[in-house]
């Protein structure tokens, strides 16, 4: 899948999504970027056997892991680099085998000091899987 720029810088886009294929971590979650824009980023995961937890379904971690990147992308959209101060999630429905996750982050605070950002996570057939809110401290 190839990413998609919706009008942010061409370098800073090449930069991200450099970024997350050479990120070990992310390559071993499977997360890739569908679509980076100013403000925003959309990511997407295949949830596959590996991603299961005991009872089957998607292990919360990999949803935890995949939305807090998604707003850290969303966040450097605007050229902010950040470090999470605090991220809180709401499971609200399982993920499950094969299920293809996409997962939509949006800055709602781009401050001198942090970033507040949202997420919600859906799955192919556009049911909510989980809400998260983050706050990142700027470095920059």
């Amino acid at each position: 899948m190839e990413a998609v720029n919706k009008g942010i810088d061409k370098e800073l886009f090449n930069q991200l999504v450099k970024i997350n294929s050479e990120t070990d971590y992310h390559k071993l979650i499977g997360m890739d970027i569908v679509e980076l824009g100013q403000g925003y980023a959309i990511m997407e995961v295949e949830i596959k056997n590996k991603h299961l937890n005991i009872l089957g379904i998607a292990h919360g971690g990999v949803l935890f892991s995949i939305m807090d990147t998604t707003m850290a992308m969303a966040a450097k959209t605007i050229g902010k680099d950040i470090i999470s101060l605090e991220m809180n999630i709401n499971f609200i429905s399982p993920g499950k085998l094969n299920d293809k996750i996409r997962v939509v982050g949006k800055v709602i605070h781009p401050g001198k000091k942090t970033t507040i950002t949202i997420c919600d996570a859906y799955n192919q057939q556009n049911v909510l899987i989980a809400s998260a809110r983050q706050t990142f401290y700027n470095m920059n």
